[in-house]
């Protein structure tokens, strides 16, 4: 019998539009660009928050009424398990445990079913800090009470075979058999070659990226993906990710998940003192990226 294909929904990360925001864009503007691009879904950091961790019920309105006007689903809340707050030894696990609580508690009032739970690492390569695991499980009950599930980011140079991957966090699922631990795989850690004048591309370099096959193994595990790009061309193709074929593979395994344009090109930092351009350039970037998923879903 034939897996049922998957319908993945298309989504927008607000990050993309970091260069703006407080400079040419509100959140409302932002809103209103997803909107336009025909995303149907959102992801929000919590550095976007006003008042975070607590906004105010007139924030939280404003927040709901966006969502209302544009027709727009929360997917994901971007936020930090952050270890070393402060200056001196780490957080203990009963302070990582309440840090964890206030933002499942603030996702489930904005919203989210998925964050992205940035766990504190120890080098470019995202090995985390040892000692996670006992925070995280204890954190596991709270996620299951506020209904939300916490993601590790695969973001490049990490890959899909990166031996802490494997090795700490899919045994920590295997161990716990929980349902509220798993990926986002950022699709950063499929490219292949940089964009053309890209400042961040000599940082990594090319030589171990994920290869567009490894993901279907993690797909049970993933509710939410970073659909990054770096450059779309004239044609609405990705020049330095091959998302044909990555999409391809999720639809056919069953995916229905939300997939996050997340803009993440040389514009997305050598633009940013220069408010006019990025303002011209960066929504165009992003336009055309949902262009090229509409091709690709049919939706």
């Amino acid at each position: 019998m034939a897996k049922e294909k998957g319908h993945p929904k298309r989504g927008i990360s607000v990050y993309s539009y970091q260069a703006l925001l407080g400079k040419t864009m509100t959140l409302d503007d932002a809103f209103r660009e997803m909107y336009d691009c025909g995303a149907t879904c959102f992801e929000l950091l919590t550095s976007y928050i006003e008042g975070y961790p607590n906004p105010s019920p007139a924030w939280v309105d404003h927040y709901w009424m966006l969502c209302d006007k544009y027709q727009l689903q929360p997917a994901e809340l971007g936020h930090w398990a952050e270890n070393h707050l402060h200056r001196g030894p780490g957080a203990s696990d009963e302070e990582m445990v309440e840090q964890l609580k206030q933002d499942f508690r603030l996702a489930n009032l904005l919203g989210f079913k998925t964050l992205r739970t940035k766990i504190t690492c120890l080098n470019d390569l995202c090995d985390p800090e040892p000692g996670w695991q006992s925070y995280i499980e204890k954190a596991l009950p709270w996620a299951e009470k506020y209904d939300v599930r916490m993601q590790n980011e695969v973001h490049r140079p990490t890959t899909l075979h990166t031996p802490h991957i494997r090795e700490e966090y899919m045994a920590f699922i295997d161990r716990t058999k929980t349902k509220h631990f798993g990926f986002n795989v950022d699709f950063g850690t499929f490219q292949f070659k940089p964009a053309d004048n890209d400042p961040m591309a000599a940082m990594w370099g090319f030589d171990d990226i994920s290869k567009p096959e490894e993901i279907v193994e993690f797909l049970p595990y993933c509710w939410t993906c970073h659909a990054k790009f770096t450059n779309m061309d004239e044609n609405f193709e990705e020049t330095t990710i091959p998302y044909r074929e990555i999409i391809g593979l999720m639809v056919d395994n069953g995916w229905s998940g939300n997939l996050l344009s997340e803009y993440e090109g040389p514009l997305a930092f050598g633009a940013i003192n220069d408010p006019k351009a990025a303002m011209d350039l960066i929504p165009d970037q992003l336009r055309r990226h949902h262009i090229m998923l509409h091709n690709i879903l049919g939706y």
